[in-house]
């Protein structure tokens, strides 16, 4: 018998270990017990209560809420309005830290309605898998599109930051992700942020004193002195950093360097940008 099928280190990242459907027009209930795994409940019609932590919670229609390993808990339909719930049950070593990004806690067990649509859909889609044999990483899929969608949009509470830090993450996190495009332009970064120029423009000049497009196209620049320093064609650099115009690549890479991209690759110098985008994106 191999003793590491029981040993800790054996636990995968994440796994589904089942799923399913109550309707409990006849007042089931469970508890009050203990599980050894986390399920996620969630209620498609109907209402009930869980007790937990010496607490009652009531949950609604479009809420969930969650059981946590080892945590005694009682659940049960409101007798004037029963629930009918699904759920699924998981387990695995990531599965405290992706939780964690979610609005569930030990305090609130409860999560508000969010994306009813959405989450009955892929409640649904993991209703017929086989979890063990032929869908078992399909389904771990869907798991994990489930708890990024609670962590989407219902997220942990945190400190909250300032806007425009905020706002100036999520945009050098898109510009990194988007660069290579040459349709990637600021007009689209705004409409993927759902902000205004004019309202990027303020987070750029506030943290970094730079325009939004000034930034792009420095970190463009960057990322084509990295290409040429490898000993790639300048025209791979350019193609490969979202330049479509070739003569334009080479007088906005002067400009930035102060020599051209066949000299600089001939004669590579890496230099450092200097500035603050340098330090935040690289």
């Amino acid at each position: 018998m191999n003793s590491s099928v029981f040993g800790s280190d054996s636990q995968p990242g994440l796994t589904l270990l089942a799923t399913g459907r109550q309707d409990c027009s006849d007042l089931h209930s469970w508890g009050p017990g203990v599980r050894p795994v986390y399920i996620i409940h969630y209620i498609l019609r109907g209402q009930g209560f869980i007790e937990y932590h010496k607490k009652t919670f009531p949950v609604h229609t479009g809420e969930s809420f969650l059981i946590y390993p080892y945590d005694t808990i009682r659940y049960y339909p409101d007798p004037g309005n029963p629930w009918e719930y699904t759920w699924v049950e998981f387990t695995g070593k990531e599965a405290a830290s992706l939780l964690d990004q979610t609005v569930f806690s030990p305090a609130a067990p409860v999560c508000p309605a969010i994306c009813p649509a959405r989450l009955r859909q892929l409640f649904a889609d993991l209703q017929p898998l086989d979890l063990y044999h032929q869908n078992r990483n399909e389904a771990n899929g869907i798991l994990r599109t489930l708890l990024g969608l609670y962590a989407d949009y219902a997220p942990a509470p945190g400190l909250p930051d300032s806007p425009a830090s905020s706002l100036l993450a999520n945009a050098v996190f898109l510009i990194r992700s988007n660069f290579h495009h040459e349709y990637f332009h600021t007009e689209q970064l705004c409409q993927m942020l759902g902000v205004s120029r004019s309202t990027l423009y303020r987070a750029f000049q506030s943290e970094l004193n730079i325009s939004p497009g000034e930034f792009l196209l420095n970190f463009r620049i960057h990322q084509a002195c990295r290409l040429l320093e490898l000993g790639n064609s300048v025209k791979t650099a350019a193609v490969s950093c979202g330049f479509s115009d070739a003569f334009y690549f080479s007088r906005a890479f002067h400009r930035r360097m102060g020599v051209s991209p066949s000299d600089y690759r001939r004669q590579p110098q890496k230099q450092d940008a200097g500035s603050e985008y340098s330090r935040l994106v690289f």
